[in-house]
């Protein structure tokens, strides 16, 4: 009987180190792809000029191909040679690369006037449920040489076939900061 009872203690220890390293690695995993999807999307501020005439042709392009005020994103899919929009398959969903491309913050063309900003990603943290967070965002010089501004990006995160994906992105504070100049 005692040794029952020992062994029973023994798993259901070991189902809660099994649970709780399994959320930890979720947490980790969502981490990851929220700095990865922050990093890219930030790195259009590290654009040159040709790197915008380019994507702007490609995209002259593409929405040529699709017709003139028409944004659908299985259209864009299948539009093998557009490296630029598939990358960003490995953060976001579908529906929120469509969102994104459709409310013109990917690409976000009011950012090659900020060419001296730089930033930092000063936290990334898990509020309320399980799927939401929050990341704390440095930048400086945004304004003028030295100033420091801080928003909040709110992300919500869900499982696909493909892994952790970021399913809803809020650029409202970071489109605010970030107007035509």
């Amino acid at each position: 009987m005692r040794k029952i009872k020992i062994i029973s203690i023994v798993l259901v220890n070991l189902l809660v180190i099994i649970l709780l390293t399994s959320c930890t690695n979720t947490n980790d995993e969502d981490k990851e792809v929220i700095e990865s999807f922050l990093n890219s999307y930030f790195e259009q501020f590290n654009y040159t000029e040709e790197d915008w005439e380019n994507l702007i042709q490609k995209l002259d392009a593409e929405m040529l191909i699709l017709g003139k005020d028409e944004i659908d994103l299985e259209k864009l899919n299948n539009l093998d040679d557009d490296s630029w929009l598939k990358a960003w398959e490995e953060t976001l969903t579908a529906e929120e690369i469509e969102r994104l491309v459709q409310n013109r913050l990917l690409p976000n063309l009011y950012l090659k006037e900020y060419k001296e900003v730089k930033y930092s990603i000063e936290e990334i943290k898990k509020i309320n449920d399980s799927d939401s967070y929050s990341a704390k965002i440095k930048f400086t010089n945004v304004e003028n040489k030295n100033d420091e501004k801080e928003i909040h990006i709110l992300l919500d995160m869900v499982d696909t076939e493909q892994g952790r994906r970021i399913k809803y992105v809020d650029l409202e504070e970071f489109k605010n900061l970030f107007h035509k100049k």
